[in-house]
């Protein structure tokens, strides 16, 4: 099986990861695209075909640190997350209580530090393993307990 036919599934989870660092739709866009870019440049570095997923992670989140080193700031907290996700329950009433809940959620989320709402997006939205979370961040799988 070609390496595209593993990389292209990941788009929708490398794209809201990084709508989570960066806070902005354009700018996550233009991330996302860098990093698939960088990733089929570099396809024959992938060994395992099921690691992918962490892999584009990790290139998405080095491009986003190389961002802040030049000195990109953050944007504010004006976008967020939930304009990606769509939440449907069985009843008009059902659906309203689980948006609340879900806003709640992503305030308490986005009031994390940088590095535990990068944590917490892994591991709860992504479902990657501490293993996987350490490989991303490049942290030990202590401090991505921690950060948990």
């Amino acid at each position: 099986m070609p390496v595209w036919e593993h990389i292209e599934p990941h788009l929708p989870s490398v794209y809201r990861f990084v709508l989570r660092l960066t806070q902005d739709p354009h700018r996550a866009e233009d991330l996302t695209q860098e990093t698939f870019l960088r990733a089929w440049k570099n396809r024959q570095q992938l060994r395992d075909n099921r690691a992918v997923r962490v892999w584009l992670f990790r290139i998405a989140h080095n491009l986003w640190n190389d961002e802040l080193r030049r000195g990109s700031r953050q944007p504010p907290m004006e976008h967020r997350v939930e304009q990606i996700v769509d939440i449907k329950a069985d009843s008009p009433e059902a659906d309203t209580d689980l948006n609340e809940e879900f806003q709640k959620v992503l305030t308490i989320i986005e009031s994390l530090p940088p590095r535990q709402r990068e944590v917490m997006h892994l591991s709860s939205v992504e479902g990657l393993s501490v293993a996987e979370i350490s490989d991303v961040l490049d942290l030990n799988r202590n401090a991505v307990k921690v950060n948990l």
